[in-house]
């Protein structure tokens, strides 16, 4: 199963908990900071119904908005927003806040 299926599928079945599994597989994903045109690719991983690390050089400060952009399986494009919930050299951990699509 592709990282942004799994994505879209545990922020569906996981969605009000307050604790989530997560699934420890990776991928590459498209982000953004919100307001921004300014596209990024970076590896996703630990993916949960609550949040996910991106994998990035260039992480983003705490409390900054992100929006991912998911496709699903059957082609819809979701604009999933989070925010940065903690930083390390490696790239930053998100908190899903909500998606739109």
């Amino acid at each position: 199963m592709s990282p942004l299926r799994t994505l879209r599928g545990l922020l569906l079945s996981l969605r009000g908990r307050r604790r989530h599994a997560r699934s420890p597989s990776s991928g590459g994903i498209d982000w953004r900071v919100f307001g921004s045109q300014v596209h990024h690719l970076s590896e996703i991983s630990d993916l949960s119904g609550g949040g996910a690390f991106v994998r990035t050089a260039a992480p983003r400060p705490v409390g900054s908005p992100i929006v991912l952009d998911v496709a699903t399986a059957e082609g819809v494009a979701l604009d999933v927003h989070a925010r940065v919930a903690w930083v390390t050299r490696e790239g930053m951990g998100l908190r899903f806040t909500r998606a739109i699509g």
